[in-house]
């Protein structure tokens, strides 16, 4: 049975009185997500089409608003961009080898 993009539903769920949420889906990049990623077993297998997972709802973030930086803001990011790729690489070298290669035990 194939859903149309419009039947392809995810609806989280939960309550204040309990310490999971259910997510029922009929997304194959979520159920991907749910078991891959994180490792779960759906609680309940409807079809070929729809699973349910229980989840505990420390997981389920509030939503936010995009950040919104200003063209300052923005210049700063780039101008600390090359050091951070630059602190990553001595970093890298640091934790098991020498600049010239040489272990260092």
């Amino acid at each position: 049975m194939t859903l149309s993009r419009q039947e392809r539903e995810t609806i989280i769920n939960f309550n204040e009185g309990e310490d999971t949420a259910n997510i029922y889906t009929c997304s194959k990049s979520w159920m991907c997500h749910m078991e891959d990623v994180l490792g779960l077993k759906p609680t309940n297998i409807y079809g070929s089409h729809a699973k349910e997972y229980e989840i505990p709802k420390t997981w389920v973030r509030k939503p936010h608003k995009p950040r919104q930086l200003s063209e300052e803001q923005k210049q700063k990011l780039r101008q600390r961009l090359p050091q951070k790729s630059i602190l990553n690489q001595d970093l890298h070298c640091a934790v098991g080898k020498t600049k010239s290669g040489n272990d260092k035990r």
